[in-house]
């Protein structure tokens, strides 16, 4: 069994695959790498892993020096963060149906589905939906997403 965090990169893949609205899908580093709105290339997504929290489990015995058996379940928030631009009115609210369809998409492919080759995975659930920035043309929105995956020691 795998101590390493939860890889976004599955959660990428499946929207490459499922959301084909999107023109790009990619990670938290190009994420950070945007400085304004304009850096988008619309439509959009960025898959950020936000937390990942154990649920205290009781260890195993083991000798002292020794490492005990210990499988923990990892409660996982990710965000699907995506940008979509619409330059037909000045006022924005065409960009709404582009968003709309984009959300359709991403939510499709996402809700519900489980992450493959992880022990313990559980099905994806969408917890919110939050605007993070807009001007007139392009909208920045972020789902919140949650999911779990196990854990363990050496010895498990």
């Amino acid at each position: 069994m795998s101590a390493a965090p939860f890889d976004v990169r599955g959660i990428q893949a499946r929207l490459k695959e499922q959301a084909k609205v999107l023109r790009l899908v990619q990670g938290s580093a190009d994420y950070m790498a945007i400085r304004s709105l304009q850096d988008f290339l619309a439509p959009c997504a960025y898959v950020v892993l936000a937390r990942e929290k154990g649920i205290p489990n009781p260890p195993g015995h083991a000798m002292p020096g020794q490492q005990a058996a210990v499988r923990q379940v990892m409660v996982v928030t990710f965000a699907v963060v995506v940008a979509v631009r619409n330059y037909r009115d000045d006022r924005g609210a065409a960009v709404v149906d582009d968003l709309t369809a984009v959300l359709n998409a991403t939510r499709g492919a996402l809700i519900g589905w489980v992450p493959p080759g992880l022990k313990g995975a559980r099905a994806c659930q969408l917890l919110q939906g939050d605007i993070q920035d807009y001007d007139a043309g392009t909208v920045l929105w972020a789902d919140v997403y949650q999911t779990q995956h196990s854990i363990g020691g050496a010895q498990t």
